[in-house]
């Protein structure tokens, strides 16, 4: 993911999962919930434009944890 927002179904199709209800459970529900995905509408969650980008803390956490980081 990028620092545009996307809909959760880029997001799944992006990671290539299929199965919207289990990626929802498993993914991307604990994702929103550590903070690591923020809302484009944080005060309307069944917004009907409603998308997702990576936050600064996920940015971060990739940044140190990436395969350059190991060099």
């Amino acid at each position: 993911m990028s620092d545009d927002y996307m809909t959760m179904n880029e997001i799944m199709s992006n990671m290539g999962f299929k199965h919207r209800t289990s990626f929802r459970k498993n993914y991307f529900l604990p994702a929103l919930e550590d903070g690591a995905i923020e809302p484009m509408y944080p005060e309307q969650p069944n917004h009907p434009k409603q998308k997702y980008r990576l936050t600064e803390l996920a940015k971060e956490w990739i940044k140190n944890n990436s395969d350059h980081s190991k060099e």
